[in-house]
């Protein structure tokens, strides 16, 4: 899927919460701006805010309301201080992501092998996580698009999607499609990137909220991992600024943790582990903003173990730090220093990130459950 790429113009009038033009959509709550996408249609109309004092005549100006066209005035002003924005929604959790893939057989055997018997649904196949709902799917490229990420799902408490429909009105629109008598919604964020909304209990089944599921399928063979949650996306975003006041906006995410310049933002209540995360001090008006990886977790986490299974299950080693080694079908373990908040006393070498390359080089990172993107061993100690 290509993402449209970002544009960042002058920021918006105060007059308006919304502004149409030539080069795409505005918010002014969030001050990003970005191109307009082939689903937004009458969902995005514009609706404008306006302020100003009843005229009087010169003769019948009361003190009162000198006052009151004062303060307007000064609510208008360029230096007055802008209101904070209102928090749209407030996600619960990492539910899903969606994965488009050149040859659907063949990347659902390579997953099969690793993670388990998915089940079909259509042209989708699903791979359960955990005890559910989260998933990840895996759907064939359509009309020559690359392969690659093509949305990551949040679920959200008394989920009403014309009623979020509305509430994006002001903030680049909403697209709702239906799977059988599933709604299913998608926003896009401050870069572009597609971001799926559903209700918590959603788990790509059937009925309104998406939960019903058939039974589970009988397993082929025992996997080689048993994968226990989604535990972060990471994002590569041209713009992180923009990125990091959307997030923490509209989506109201609170910063969790940082890895450098890398800024990982807590979703859901009572868990120290999901999170979004992207680099906040990203500005390449040229980048392609995109999902660049997904993590998964497991039980009893060891680098070199599961590195060993990788390479038993056809993936090959290579080194850390040199972009042109990495293909499909290898894998690699970065070891992340304290300077990128990894390591510390309990793992002085730092901590181990395994990631691996699916056969269309699309990369997987795999952790243990307790990871939270801190340091330590597991990566478990955060703040």
């Amino acid at each position: 899927m290509t993402m449209p790429r970002a544009h960042y113009g002058k920021l918006p009038s105060r007059e308006g919460l919304t502004l149409e033009g030539s080069r795409g959509k505005c918010s002014t709550l969030v001050g990003w701006c970005r191109e307009p996408t082939s689903w937004e249609g009458t969902m995005n109309r514009r609706q404008s805010l306006h302020f100003g004092a009843r005229t009087a005549s010169p003769n019948t100006v009361t003190r009162r309301e000198a006052l009151l066209a004062l303060s307007a005035a000064m609510i208008m002003s360029p230096g007055s201080v802008a209101q904070p924005a209102r928090q749209l929604i407030k996600p619960k959790g990492l539910n899903n992501v969606v994965i488009a893939v050149s040859d659907l057989e063949r990347s659902t055997a390579f997953y099969q092998r690793l993670f388990g018997t998915p089940m079909r649904h259509g042209e989708t196949v699903v791979f359960r996580i955990g005890v559910g709902p989260q998933f990840f799917a895996l759907t064939a490229v359509a009309n020559g698009a690359r392969p690659g990420f093509l949305s990551y799902g949040l679920t959200v408490e008394d989920f009403n999607a014309e009623r979020l429909v509305r509430s994006f009105a002001d903030h680049g629109g909403a697209q709702i499609t239906r799977r059988g008598d599933t709604p299913e919604l998608f926003v896009l964020d401050a870069n572009g990137i597609k971001v799926q909304l559903q209700d918590i209990a959603y788990g790509h089944g059937s009925d309104v909220k998406g939960d019903v599921l058939p039974p589970a399928p009988v397993a082929i063979a025992r996997p080689t991992f048993q994968l226990r949650t989604i535990n972060h996306v990471t994002l590569t975003v041209a713009n992180g600024a923009r990125q990091k006041e959307f997030y923490q906006t509209v989506f109201g995410l609170p910063l969790h943790h940082t890895q450098g310049t890398t800024l990982g933002f807590g979703i859901g209540e009572g868990t120290d582990a999901w999170h979004v995360a992207f680099n906040g001090a990203a500005n390449n008006p040229d980048a392609i903003s995109r999902i660049d990886h997904v993590c998964f977790t497991i039980d009893t986490f060891d680098a070199e173990r599961v590195t060993a299974i990788l390479i038993d299950s056809g993936l090959e080693p290579i080194e850390v730090g040199i972009p042109a080694l990495i293909k499909p079908m290898t894998c690699r373990v970065r070891w992340r220093q304290r300077a990128n908040n990894g390591g510390g006393p309990s793992s002085p070498l730092g901590t181990p990130e395994l990631y691996f390359n699916d056969p269309d080089n699309i990369s997987i990172q795999l952790q243990d459950v307790s990871y939270c993107g801190g340091s330590g061993r597991l990566g478990e100690i955060c703040p």
